[in-house]
C-alpha cells in the first residue's frame, strides 16, 4: 500500500454547542452571493457563507467570505471570517481577517485578528473542552488590539451569550 488514510483525530467536547465530526469525504456546503437563508444551519462539514444568513450556524468549519453577512450565532470548531457577523461567535479556533466586520462576543480557544478587521464585543479565551478551566476576558474596539475589560467605561460590552447589545456609536 502506498497511502496510508490517518485515523480522525477524536472529537473534542465544545462548551455551549453540541460539536459535529468532519466528514472529510463530502464536499463544503455554500450559501452563494445572490441568496438569503432565513433559518439556523446545522452541517457535520464545511459550510462556505458567501451571501447572507439570518439565522445561526453550527458546523464543523464555517467561512464568512468577504460578500458573506451572517445575522445570528456561529458555533464550530473552525471558524474564518472575511465578512460580517452579526451575532456570538463560539469556536475553537477564530480567525478574524483583514476587512472582516464582527458584532458580537467571541469565546474561543485560539484566536488571530488581522490589522484592520473591526471587533465590537466581549473576547473570551476559554479551554472549551474543559469547563473548569481558567478564563479570560477582553473587550475589543474597532480591533486594532485588545483593550482590558473596564467595566466602568462607556465602551464596554458584557452581554451575556447569545444576547447581543450593540454599544454607543462613536463620533
Amino acid at each position: 500500500m502506498i497511502f496510508k488514510r490517518n485515523k480522525p483525530a477524536p472529537r473534542q467536547e465544545v462548551a455551549a454547542i453540541e460539536p459535529v465530526a468532519a466528514d472529510t469525504a463530502a464536499e463544503p456546503s455554500f450559501i452563494g452571493r445572490d441568496t438569503t437563508v432565513e433559518g439556523n444551519i446545522s452541517t457535520a462539514g464545511e459550510i462556505h457563507i458567501e451571501g447572507e444568513l439570518r439565522g445561526s450556524i453550527r458546523a464543523y468549519t464555517c467561512l464568512i467570505d468577504s460578500e458573506g453577512q451572517v445575522n445570528g450565532g456561529v458555533s464550530a470548531q473552525f471558524v474564518v471570517v472575511r465578512g460580517r457577523v452579526l451575532g456570538p461567535i463560539t469556536a475553537t479556533h477564530v480567525t478574524i481577517q483583514k476587512g472582516a466586520h464582527v458584532e458580537g462576543n467571541v469565546v474561543h480557544e485560539g484566536l488571530s485578528i488581522e490589522h484592520g478587521a473591526f471587533v465590537m464585543g466581549s473576547i473570551t479565551q476559554s479551554n472549551l473542552s474543559d469547563s473548569n478551566a481558567h478564563s479570560s476576558s477582553y473587550s475589543a474596539k474597532f480591533g486594532n488590539g485588545y483593550l482590558p475589560s473596564n467595566t466602568n467605561s462607556e465602551n464596554h460590552y458584557d452581554a451575556p451569550l447569545p444576547d447581543i447589545t450593540l454599544l454607543k456609536q462613536t463620533k
